[in-house]
């Protein structure tokens, strides 16, 4: 279990482990204790927390033998901004490579010829020996610091770092030369309050070595507080607890006790560990999103989708993606923070290539790597439009035709193919703008097999942008009758006929066959011939009336499906008559 950092008590200690390769230096880990939250001035919603012991004694700057004010010279640099313990405490550098010059006189603290004590220009810089989680979770502070009044011009000025020390103002002791250097921090009341002790691996690393000097004693550390009065001396908290003064910044035996910012919502342990201590249980960040999926290309003025895989979280943390865009290939700009996986927007005139890529961010500002899409070249002349929306046409028994109308935005010529599954029905120019009508109809309509088809409209413009109309529909008949298109003539009234019919009718299937010789009159007498022509003999018509001038015979074929499985056809009908 665990619990945010802020519902902790000022006063509260926690771990944060040291890396194994600085653990000689440091121990296995330092502790930390909650000095105040919401500090008025540093970082909103966050917790500040100090050093509880003493980790290292240092100088706060080296002697600067260039420099041509002689206090510097030979004890060192009191203005904050320029000193060598600021740049240390927040480097990540490995061994040797912490330190550059802050001014043209500046001096690395390199030997016991410039510090008094514990040179450290060969250490590695402070935040390279802590963990990476709490150095990652580290924040941006802006102090404000005082200068001295005889070469710094007094007055104040601020300096932005993740590791600080605190001021005289801060730790409740009086302000220098009457500038307040922020405001005080809640866990200091007192003399008592202010007293800090050396760690066992501070003392026993130190050059520095005294019989006072120990881990059951209280010990002097380094306020960032220039002494105004002169360019080297440098406040400090006195063994007591009370405010002193060092006359020189180049003093090595002074201990480094910095106060850092966090993330008030980071979480902690539920309970403290067998040390007294809580113990930080860092927020993983999510997964990288699975893929981002773009189309080949699209088109000015027209809508581009873009999609993308899921991420995971660690930690069961809900989370959001945010996505960003690069225009011309220009640099990523935001587009959206979103829940969904999917994105759409218009296509500007002005672009010509579009990449995106992707981030998780989970609900603590945790985030994942990127991943990125292809380059999608925009086309600026625009396909036809075919009007109206994709759709299924529904159950269809007989002969049936859609309308549409093509335009395209840029007047080119379009060529438009109709078709019914893979079968070209037509391909024609049509007038742009207008109707235009496609029928699926006789034998077009009669070759079709019960069931799903699909018709596809395709309209390609002259420099082979496309549109397309996708239909559904579906065949389905039960039965169907055949005539002859016109009667056949005879020159008197026909007495018996043979007819054939080529077919195919499956069990279930019902077959009737009919013909009439008064075919012209107005209403002609059917007889039903089927017996006939299923046993292949010749049907003798027992009508005798004939009204009309003319004379002839007509066949109908009647086929209802019934509970038939198979295909019902018939592919000819033939005969003769007399």
């Amino acid at each position: 279990m665990s619990k945010q950092l802020s519902t902790l008590g000022v006063g509260t200690t926690f771990e944060v482990p040291v890396k194994s390769a600085y653990q000689s230096l440091l121990g296995q880990y330092v502790v930390l204790k909650m000095a105040d939250k919401n500090h008025s001035g540093y970082p909103s919603n966050s917790v500040t927390l100090i050093f509880d012991k003493i980790p290292i004694v240092l100088a706060f700057d080296a002697k600067e033998p260039n420099n041509s004010n002689s206090d510097r010279k030979n004890y060192g640099n009191n203005r904050y901004s320029y000193a060598n313990v600021l740049q240390w405490l927040n480097s990540n550098a490995t061994a040797g490579n912490w330190y550059s010059a802050k001014h043209s006189a500046d001096q690395s603290p390199n030997s016991t010829s410039v510090v008094t004590y514990n040179p450290y220009a060969d250490l590695a810089g402070f935040l390279a020996m802590l963990d990476d989680d709490f150095v990652a979770a580290l924040l941006d502070t802006t102090v404000t610091v005082a200068k001295n009044t005889v070469t710094d011009g007094g007055s104040y000025e601020t300096v932005t770092a993740k590791m600080h020390l605190p001021s005289t103002t801060e730790v409740g002791l009086a302000n220098e030369n009457g500038i307040a250097e922020g405001s005080k921090l809640a866990l200091f009341s007192d003399n008592t309050s202010r007293l800090a002790y050396p760690t066992a691996e501070c003392v026993s690393n130190s050059d520095y070595t005294s019989s006072s000097f120990n881990t059951s004693s209280s010990w002097y550390w380094w306020l960032r507080t220039p002494y105004s009065g002169d360019s080297c001396g440098v406040r400090r908290v006195s063994a007591s607890g009370a405010l002193d003064y060092s006359g020189g910044a180049f003093d090595g035996y002074r201990g480094v006790r910095p106060l850092c910012n966090l993330k008030s919502d980071i979480l902690v342990s539920d309970n403290k560990n067998s040390r007294g201590n809580y113990e930080f249980q860092w927020n993983a960040a999510p997964s990288t999103p699975d893929g981002i999926s773009v189309p080949e290309s699209c088109y000015s003025t027209q809508d581009i989708t873009v999609t993308w895989g899921a991420s995971s979280d660690p930690d069961g943390d809900a989370i959001t993606y945010v996505l960003e865009r690069s225009v011309n290939n220009g640099s990523y700009t935001k587009v959206t923070e979103t829940a969904a996986r999917t994105f759409t927007e218009v296509v500007s005139t002005s672009w010509n290539t579009i990449k995106y890529r992707v981030k998780a961010r989970d609900t603590y500002g945790n985030e994942s790597a990127y991943v990125t899409s292809s380059a999608v070249p925009v086309i600026h002349n625009q396909p036809p439009v075919i009007s109206g929306q994709n759709a299924d046409l529904g159950t269809k028994s007989g002969d049936f035709s859609y309308k549409y109308t093509v335009t395209d935005p840029d007047g080119d010529t379009v060529t438009v193919v109709e078709k019914v599954d893979e079968t070209t029905l037509r391909s024609y120019r049509p007038t742009l703008g207008e109707e235009n009508t496609m029928n699926v109809a006789g034998n077009d309509f009669t070759a079709l097999s019960n069931g799903a088809h699909t018709i596809t409209i395709t309209a390609t413009d002259t420099v082979g942008n496309k549109a397309v109309r996708t239909l559904t529909f579906t065949k389905q008949i039960s039965g169907f009758v055949i005539t002859l298109a016109a009667p056949l003539e005879a020159q008197a009234q026909p007495t018996r006929a043979n007819v054939v019919v080529t077919r195919g009718i499956p069990a279930g299937a019902t077959f009737k066959v009919e013909a009439t010789n008064n075919p012209f009159d107005p209403s002609p007498v059917w007889e039903d011939c089927t017996n006939a022509v299923i046993q292949g003999v010749a049907h003798v018509f027992e009508n005798t009336i004939n009204t009309a001038v003319q004379f002839g015979m007509n066949i109908r074929v009647t086929v209802e499906r019934g509970d038939a499985i198979s295909a019902c056809w018939v592919s000819s009908i033939g005969g003769n008559f007399e």
